[in-house]
């Protein structure tokens, strides 16, 4: 079985654990705005709002390392004397830099 598979089903079964364990009726009240629902309702919509929240924080940091690395790759074909609109991008799923140094040596001997 696959990392992911038992990781997501290990979530599950405590989420359920949780939910049956905590089925006790709260009351929010914010403001003049009162709630009346059960423990796991509120805390797993708070859970899911606190994720919402962080993913809008880090959007801005996102965009601006992705104009970033965009920027670096232009540079980068500049430096090596081709122009970006001459080269086509690589296919997702290859990267454009390999990640052991090594990797250059090899391709180097072989020429």
């Amino acid at each position: 079985m696959p990392f992911s598979l038992i990781a997501t089903l290990i979530i599950v079964f405590l989420t359920v654990a949780f939910s049956l364990q905590n089925d006790q009726t709260v009351s929010i009240k914010f403001f003049e705005w009162t709630f009346e629902g059960s423990l796991v309702l509120v805390l797993l919509t708070t859970l899911c709002l606190g994720m919402v929240i962080h993913i809008l924080a880090s959007m801005p940091a996102r965009i601006r390392k992705s104009q970033e690395l965009a920027e670096l790759n232009k540079r980068v074909l500049e430096l090596e004397g081709t122009h970006p609109s001459d080269v086509s991008p690589p296919p997702r799923h290859i990267r454009r830099f390999p990640t052991d140094p090594r990797q250059d040596l090899d391709t180097e001997q072989r020429d």
